[in-house]
């Protein structure tokens, strides 16, 4: 058993970090390590990425607590995007206080658009001066890992694919008129909000009946991101605000099918919960998605930002309550196969005994 500081994001933020470190404090990694938790999260409003007053105090402050506590602990677990810049240099601060207390170093990287922003060479000198205190990086993805291998070497970065408790999320065995299709994450275009209000707004001109149902909250941007999703989602959809991790199965289990039109994404958690709760997933290629969602057997996927596209495939399952009923089984199936919580534990430690081999 190893102390581990899990280092991120919990409530009142919402989103894959926040579920993640939930289920490592909580899950077979907690009962595993002797773990605790330092919240960074904030209760004013997002500055995500941006160089302010108030995200250099709160750095200034996280640093602080960091190198406060890691000394009484073996592994420092840092969890982050770990892009734009602001945010890589945010993630080099925390761990290198922690190293420098003689902790091992883990920094597990959640950006979806990690692979984007390392296009230019001075974003990769600046991630491998932030990085160079770190002695594991962790990828959920695989395009995002391919991307910091090749900016940090392949000695340091593993890939460990997100998982989901399928204790915690089982099937749905309801089937509801009209038909209830469901989004969940932050209300924000990058998100393809906007995109699914469209494809939504033209089945329901064709005649096909649904209720759209949207839960999220304010984006890490901040809340003019999410002004133009409300007023597009005005008496078009029904906002369900967010909501503790332990609403979250019931949520899914009142819902028929589950939608995420994202621009880019890494492994969306939200994906992997829809599934393991038995809906149908029609979401867009972007990021691991395709490897979750098997076309036209699980679910579909779509390209991103493109509207047409998306209300063509929520046609197929909205329409047809027992093809999205075998869609969700089978969805259910490929989770349990591939994508459990227990694994994703087995690979956090086995990450720890490297880390701490290494230090």
């Amino acid at each position: 058993m190893s102390r581990v500081l899990l280092v991120g994001k919990g409530a009142p933020d919402r989103g894959g970090i926040p579920t993640f470190l939930e289920e490592l404090r909580t899950g077979e990694v907690g009962r595993r390590h002797e773990v605790t938790f330092l919240n960074v999260a904030h209760t004013g409003a997002p500055q995500g990425g941006q160089v302010t007053i108030g995200n250099l105090t709160r750095t200034l402050r996280d640093v602080l607590a960091v190198w406060r506590m890691a000394r009484d602990h073996d592994v420092v677990h840092v969890n982050s995007a770990v892009a734009p810049a602001v945010t890589v240099a945010r993630a080099g601060l925390l761990a290198l206080a922690a190293r420098l207390r003689g902790a091992a170093v883990v920094m597990h990287v959640h950006g979806g658009n990690i692979s984007t922003w390392l296009g230019s060479r001075r974003n990769e000198l600046l991630l491998k001066a932030a990085m160079a205190p770190v002695h594991r990086v962790v990828a959920v993805w695989t395009v995002g890992y391919v991307a910091l291998v090749g900016a940090l070497g392949s000695d340091r970065v593993r890939l460990v694919e997100n998982g989901v408790d399928l204790h915690r999320f089982t099937p749905s065995t309801g089937h509801h008129r009209p038909p209830r299709l469901l989004y969940v994450g932050l209300l924000t275009p990058r998100k393809g909000v906007l995109d699914l209000l469209s494809a939504s707004s033209t089945l329901r001109d064709e005649g096909l009946e649904h209720e759209l149902w949207l839960l999220g909250g304010t984006p890490d941007e901040g809340p003019a991101a999410a002004e133009p999703v409300l007023a597009a989602a005005r008496d078009n959809a029904r906002l369900l605000g967010t909501r503790p991790p332990e609403e979250m199965p019931a949520v899914y289990t009142g819902a028929d099918v589950f939608c995420l039109p994202s621009w880019w994404e890494a492994m969306p958690m939200s994906v992997l919960e829809a599934m393991a709760s038995g809906l149908p997933v029609v979401a867009s290629d972007v990021g691991d998605v395709a490897r979750l969602v098997e076309d036209g057997h699980t679910g579909f996927v779509v390209a991103p930002q493109a509207p047409e596209q998306l209300a063509v495939a929520l046609r197929k399952v909205l329409s047809d309550a027992d093809r999205a009923r075998a869609m969700g089984a089978a969805g259910r199936r490929r989770v349990e196969e591939r994508y459990s919580a227990a694994r994703v534990a087995d690979a956090i430690c086995e990450v720890y005994a490297e880390a701490v081999g290494a230090r």
